[in-house]
């Protein structure tokens, strides 16, 4: 398409000096990008409908004629800034042409070429802020909004001023405002062990390392907020040397969070802190957390790309001493999302380097399923894990507009149980002020403070002892108790929002000790092994070849024809395909090829899923061929993902060998996650001791321990009928790996019942029955099967409570205490 190869103007609300921009330049801009990033998961369906299949040219064309300037891109884009010359933190969008919304990361690549710069802006008075994010703020105001900036320091991007314009969840994280000097809050929300310096300790097997005091820009809600914090002097190399030595002679020391603000700000002391903790032998994981990639993601570009060719070559020398290398970040809403970002997450995963992301759960911003549902899809396809979702918000000064109360987090989360693949929903934790717990697993609401409504005591898994060699009268101040059964509750600013949530206390429970019959785990690895599927369907399908297991996820048989093909195609809901067989996956990797690449057209799927449990009994299988071909179809792309994961099963941890990290890591650097999901098996490897090994154990060879299935697979229903999994002994299990473990190893607890998949005590309600337990399932309801099978009808084996939700008995679980998670 030729353009008007003119100049004319842009009048932006608060400029001083007017915008002059080429016509071709923004015409080519919006060709480009409707080319590579004009499909429907980038998006939104109603704007692909307009634009379709075809070049950018062609979609451009199709754009102008639906938006009424057919042959008239001139007045297309003079509508188009003059409505971009209003957008501001305040409205934040969305941008309509003659009904047609327009999607944000238009928006935000074309005022790119408008506002082009990639500094990062220290804003000091409202006059400055007012212009920089195009608005006006009402003289009432001013005064307070000065003391605001004075009070908690702004700091913005240019990447977030473009992102605010246009959004409206993007300036709610990032634009200062009047609320902030509500006094409510604390100054801080966790307690911190031990403090030296840069180094700060909370947990006995890995500490966190301050490496520098700013980021390029400054969240709203962060608990490093204050002035006096982010005044702070920076750390020098010989500091950085100091907590290196410190960590050397600290054996129980596993993992080394690096952070700040944003430690890649300060290029000195990471470089010194990642050659420093590569030589310290008991190190086994360095994770660097940068929030950068969301909301300055130039920093990785700037010098040619010199932070992203640096962690490449740290990460094979780091690999070569037997050590791993995360990249931490946040993401809190799906209008974060750039093409920018994503491509940082695949170039880092790819590279054998981990992505995971914790989101914090803020009202009114990402505090409904919906919302998480969507930034987690996009995230997924580019590879990254999905680690925590932080609820509720730091209760500190100046954050109360992102409260949220406890029971709105926990709805949200089952609606993403509903909504969301298995494997992209992240944990649900609360950072205490002793440490992390997860809800109705590790940790739950015990009751209201009696002394202040504002506070509530949470069970964590932390006992007095724990703290002994680094933290030794943890138990004496004021916001900790010791409870009944041994551990500490923890007091803690939040609202309830439902009082059923408060469970009470658990009595003391001597822990079982007891060592797994190996014979017996022989024996039930050839009943693994002869057939790897999971041979049951919600709702009916159209073949014995292919299972509906969830609203976003089938399993496939390799032999799949046609008919089930289209089942997939025709339904946009499902994002998720396992490949599982009577066979293992690899032994049937030449149909299960065929059959990715037929997926690779259907864009809505963005993750393949390859059952192998021989990964674990035979990982000689994995030859270089076999890796080649899996690492040829794996696909971490910006546009039209579809990911490569294998699957596989561990029941104990003596099965797990020093082969297994090799492969794993070989796979890593292809860009392929290799996932672990174990079912509690009684006398094999239910107990607290043996799972904590486990996931140990996986953490160490680099394999991620995705499910702890507590009832419902094959495997178990016959095993542990005449045996059952007691709930206190869950309970135990998830109490001991929160505590013990890295948070990077802990997985999710799951009851499988023959209408889908729950998590224990969080998304159903388990009810004792003479020894026996039923589960409410919470997330579902007749409406939800319909929406898969629309002459769906409950199973003659199911109960429909009162609020129209399922309840269904579960085989092998028993409860031998009064307590339940509910």
């Amino acid at each position: 398409m030729n353009f008007e190869d003119t100049v004319y103007t842009v009048n932006f609300m608060n400029a001083k000096e007017k915008k002059e921009i080429s016509l071709s330049i923004l015409g080519n801009d919006i060709i480009d990008f409707l080319e590579h990033y004009g499909e429907e998961s980038l998006v939104g369906k109603p704007f692909y409908e307009i634009i379709g299949e075809g070049d950018g040219e062609t979609r451009f064309l199709r754009l102008l004629k639906a938006a009424g300037y057919e042959n008239d891109p001139r007045g297309f884009f003079d509508e188009l800034t003059e409505k971009l010359g209003h957008a501001n933190s305040k409205d934040g969008g969305p941008i309509e042409i003659d009904t047609i919304s327009l999607p944000q990361l238009l928006l935000v690549s074309i005022l790119e070429k408008i506002l082009p710069e990639n500094k990062f802006i220290s804003i000091k008075d409202v006059s400055q802020f007012e212009k920089l994010a195009n608005m006006n703020v009402p003289e009432t105001d001013r005064a307070d909004l000065q003391k605001v900036i004075e009070t908690f320091p702004v700091r913005l991007s240019m990447h977030t001023l473009r992102q605010m314009r246009v959004s409206k969840n993007i300036a709610y994280q990032y634009a200062p405002f009047v609320e902030e000097l509500d006094p409510v809050g604390q100054v801080n929300t966790w307690v911190g062990q031990f403090h030296d310096g840069l180094l700060e300790r909370m947990y006995r097997n890995r500490v966190i390392f301050l490496l520098n005091m700013s980021c390029p820009v400054y969240c709203r809600f962060c608990f490093r907020k204050h002035k006096d914090l982010r005044n702070q002097t920076n750390p020098t190399e010989a500091d950085v040397r100091r907590a290196v030595e410190y960590v050397n002679n600290s054996p129980t020391i596993k993992e080394i969070v690096i952070t700040g603000g944003d430690p890649f700000l300060n290029k000195k002391n990471m470089m010194t802190a990642i050659d420093g903790l590569k030589e310290v032998p008991h190190v086994q994981a360095l994770r660097l957390a940068t929030r950068s990639i969301s909301y300055y993601p130039h920093l990785f570009h700037a010098n040619d790309g010199f932070w992203l060719n640096y962690l490449k070559r740290k990460n094979l020398e780091l690999q070569e001493k037997g050590k791993r290398l995360e990249i931490a970040t946040h993401f809190i809403h799906p209008d974060e999302i750039s093409p920018d970002c994503l491509d940082i997450i695949s170039d880092f995963v790819n590279n054998g380097m981990p992505v995971y992301v914790q989101t914090p759960f803020l009202n009114n911003c990402n505090d409904e399923g919906p919302e998480l549902t969507r930034l987690f899809s996009f995230l997924r396809g580019a590879g990254a894990e999905l680690h925590y979702i932080y609820m509720p918000c730091s209760p500190i000064h100046g954050n109360s507009v992102y409260w949220a109360p406890l029971s709105k987090g926990i709805k949200a989360y089952t609606y993403l149980r509903a909504h969301l693949s298995d494997r992209i929903i992240p944990r649900l934790c609360t950072a205490t002020p002793i440490g992390k717990m997860d809800w109705h697993s590790s940790g739950w609401a015990v009751e209201q403070d009696k002394q202040d409504e504002h506070f509530l005591w949470i069970r964590t898994p932390y006992t007095p002892d724990y703290f002994k060699n680094f933290a030794e009268h943890v138990d004496k101040i004021d916001v900790v108790r010791v409870n009944e059964e041994g551990t500490l509750d923890a007091r803690f600013m939040a609202q309830i929002g439902d009082d059923s949530l408060f469970l009470g206390a658990r009595k003391q429970k001597s822990p079982r000790k007891q060592n797994a019959d190996l014979k017996t785990l022989g024996e039930l690895r050839v009943i693994a092994l002869r057939d790897q599927r999971n041979p049951s369907s919600i709702v009916s399908t159209p073949s014995a070849t292919l299972f509906r297991v969830h609203e976003t996820r089938v399993e496939i048989d390799p032999d799949a024809d046609d008919k089930d093909m289209a089942y997939i195609r025709d339904d946009d809901k499902i994002t998720d395909v396992v490949i599982a067989s009577k066979k293992d996956g690899i032994e049937c990797l030449f149909k299960a090829a065929a059959l990715i690449r037929k997926l690779q057209e259907i864009h809505h799927v963005n993750a393949v899923r390859l059952r192998s449990l021989k990964f674990n009994y035979d990982p000689e299988v994995y030859t270089k061929g076999v890796i080649n071909k899996l690492g040829n179809l794996n696909h971490l792309t910006v546009a039209n993902p579809l990911r490569l994961e294998i699957e596989t099963q561990f029941l104990h941890s003596s099965e797990i060998q020093l082969a297994h990290k090799k492969l794993t890591k070989t796979l890593n650097n292809r860009g392929i996650t290799v996932y672990n999901n174990t079912p509690l098996l009684s006398i094999v490897n239910d107990t607290a001791d043996e799972i904590h090994k486990l996931a140990y154990a996986c953490r160490s060879m680099g394999i991620e321990f995705h499910h702890v299935y507590v009832a419902g697979l094959p495997l178990q229903k016959k095993w542990n009928e005449s045996r059952p999994v007691d709930i206190s002994d869950v309970i135990d299990i998830a109490a001991r790996v929160r505590k013990d473990g890295s948070g990077r190893e802990i997985p999710r607890y799951i009851i499988l019942t023959e209408l889908g998949e729950v998590d224990f005590g969080l998304t159903s309600k388990m009810i004792g029955d003479n020894g026996k337990v039923t589960v409410k399932l919470l997330p579902y309801d007749l409406e939800y099967f319909r929406g898969m099978e629309p002459a769906f009808s409950w199973p003659s084996s199911v109960k429909v409570d009162g609020d129209g939700k399922p309840i269904v008995t579960v085989e092998g679980l028993t409860n031998s205490t009064d307590f339940f998670i509910s």
